[in-house]
C-alpha cells in the first residue's frame, strides 16, 4: 500500500493551509484534492517517486499512477466522510453492466487501485471554524474483495452485503449503479490530523 512520505504529508498540509487562506467557507474537494496530492508526491525529491496524473480522468481504475523502485502504484483519492467510527467513500457508476450482479461482483473483486481518501469534517464554535483533514489508507485486495455474487440483499432501493472483514458493500442502481462502501475506521492505516482555522 502507497503512503505519502513525512515530507509529502508537510507539502500537503501546507498546500492545504495555503488553500484555506483563500477559501475558508467549505472543503477542500475533488480534482483539487488530486492535485494537491500530485503536487506534494513530486515534491520530495529525494524519494524519487514519479507520478503521473490525468487530470479531470474518468478512469474507473486510477486517477494516479506512482512509478518508484520498478513499482508501480495506482491510486484512487477520494473525499471521505467519517461517522459513528465508519469511513464512507463512494467508488465508481457501474451501469455498463446493466445490473449483472455478477459481473457487478467480478469486477468488485478484481480491483486493484488502492484508495487515499481524505477524510475531512468541520467543527464550530466560540474559537472559530477549524478544517480537519485526515488521510486514511484503504487497501483495496485486503478490505474491499471478498464479496459473492449470491449475498447481495435488497434494502428498499440498494443491494447491500458486507465481507468477512464487516465493510458494507452498497449498489446503488437510481445513481447509475454506484458502489459505495462504508468501512469500520479501525481497519484503516491514518495519518495524523491536520488542524486548520480557529484560536
Amino acid at each position: 500500500m502507497y503512503e505519502l512520505t513525512p515530507r509529502m504529508f508537510q507539502h500537503f498540509t501546507t498546500m492545504l493551509r495555503k488553500y484555506h487562506e483563500l477559501f475558508d467557507a467549505g472543503r477542500c474537494q475533488g480534482w483539487e484534492q488530486e492535485e494537491l496530492i500530485v503536487k506534494s508526491i513530486k515534491a520530495d525529491t529525494t524519494a524519487q517517486h514519479h507520478v503521473r496524473w490525468t487530470e479531470a480522468g474518468h478512469d474507473d481504475k486510477n486517477d494516479i499512477m506512482i512509478r518508484t523502485n520498478g513499482e508501480f502504484h495506482a491510486l484512487q483519492i477520494k473525499s471521505g466522510q467519517p461517522k459513528n467510527g465508519n469511513l464512507t467513500i463512494s467508488g465508481h457508476r457501474l451501469d455498463r453492466f446493466e445490473g449483472d450482479l455478477k459481473l457487478i461482483t467480478d469486477y468488485l473483486n478484481r480491483r486493484d487501485a488502492n484508495v487515499l481518501s481524505v477524510m475531512y469534517r468541520q467543527e464550530n464554535d466560540q474559537q472559530g471554524r477549524r478544517h480537519i483533514y485526515q488521510i486514511a489508507y484503504v487497501d483495496v485486495q485486503h478490505l474491499l474483495t471478498g464479496i459473492s455474487s449470491n449475498s447481495w440483499e435488497k434494502k428498499g432501493k440498494q443491494y447491500v452485503q458486507k465481507n468477512k472483514s464487516g465493510i458494507t458493500f452498497s449498489l446503488r442502481p437510481s445513481m447509475s449503479w454506484q458502489i459505495w462502501w462504508s468501512i469500520p475506521i479501525r481497519l484503516l492505516r491514518l495519518s495524523d490530523e491536520i488542524v486548520i482555522g480557529g484560536i
